[in-house]
């Protein structure tokens, strides 16, 4: 993964900024390795004969031992990290001292494939190993908030000068069918179960929202939750606008540049919330308090965030058809942007 970590101080933001849309434009020819025309196979089959697990059990051993280097490290989490396998798919290695792949112990029956921008389904797994769809086949993404890589090289001044100078204005020039195509996939799952247990996607982590071309996806596990309704606006809100990395807070200013790209990411995560009837998550009470917080603190919105989300679930409630109920939406959203002006 290339992922976006700009010298502060030896190029200007504006550059930064052109430098990923351009970088994200650019053409790609994919290539797949023997291992992912194999796996394709079995997959299709949905299952493997033993010369088939075999060649696959082969070759996951042999990356392991002489390709987990640092040039093909995509993403790293706290259980695991993600390495480049081809075009198609990436690695999933479990941070472990002996790492077992021995058996092919599962495959994917496209329990997700309904849900358009995830990327962290388990297409295959060989014990410690897992194969997922690789989000970047350009070997460039942007994680939303400050990157664990660049976190790691700056201190809190630059990963501050970053947030606001290179990532806010380039998640605010986002297309709102992205952020829709988000919204419209945490909808989805709040509709499926698994057995008792309702499922949400990871809003822990901003970097597991990441931009990969013109496109918003989403990686990690979905985890069980005994919460309905699990994924709603609010998070979606926490994770774009709150949150600078797992651990930090986004910055408070009053910097108007930086107010203006906050309220257009405000603007476009709600717009796609009401357009697909996602729950706002008003009702369970750390999610109203984030209402509040965003609403006030980090977009000075005028109104009263209780009159704001009344007035978001009357348009969700009245306006039936989706296209009336997106205008509707974006109408009152401009009125409370324009009135907050001067706030």
């Amino acid at each position: 993964m290339i992922t976006i970590t700009p010298r502060i101080n030896q190029q200007s933001h504006k550059q930064q900024i052109q430098a990923c849309k351009k970088s994200s434009a650019v053409s790609f020819k994919g290539y797949t390795t023997l291992f992912t025309k194999e796996l394709d196979v079995v997959l299709r089959q949905g299952k493997a004969d033993w010369q088939q697990e075999s060649k696959l059990v082969k070759f996951i051993n042999s990356f392991i031992q002489n390709k987990m280097t640092h040039q093909r490290l995509v993403n790293e989490g706290h259980y695991g990290k993600v390495y480049k396998l081809d075009s198609k798919y990436v690695l999933k290695i479990l941070k472990k001292e002996n790492i077992f792949a021995n058996m092919l112990s599962g495959l994917s029956h496209g329990k997700f494939k309904e849900l358009k921008t995830y990327y962290g389904e388990h297409i295959a797994e060989f014990e410690d190993v897992f194969v997922l769809k690789n989000m970047s086949p350009q070997d460039l993404h942007i994680p939303v908030g400050v990157p664990k890589k660049f976190k790691k090289l700056y201190f809190s001044k630059g990963c501050k000068d970053y947030y606001e100078k290179v990532y806010l204005p380039l998640f605010a020039s986002v297309s709102q069918k992205s952020y829709n195509a988000i919204a419209k996939d945490c909808a989805q799952l709040n509709k499926m179960r698994n057995g008792e247990y309702f499922l949400s996607f990871d809003y822990c982590n901003p970097n597991n929202f990441v931009l990969s071309g013109k496109s918003l996806r989403i990686t990690d596990d979905i985890t069980n939750t005994a919460l309905d309704n699990p994924n709603t606006a609010s998070d979606l809100l926490e994770v774009f606008l709150d949150k600078m990395t797992r651990y930090e807070p986004a910055p408070k200013t009053d910097d108007k540049d930086v107010l203006h790209y906050r309220r257009d990411i405000l603007k476009k995560i709600v717009i796609a919330a009401n357009t697909y009837k996602l729950p706002l998550g008003d009702e369970i009470a750390y999610c109203a308090s984030e209402w509040k917080y965003i609403l006030d603190k980090m977009c000075k919105i005028k109104e009263s965030y209780l009159d704001v989300l009344d007035n978001l679930k009357s348009i969700q409630r009245e306006v039936p058809d989706k296209t009336k109920r997106t205008k509707a939406t974006e109408k009152y959203l401009d009125r409370l942007i324009r009135e907050s002006e001067s706030y």
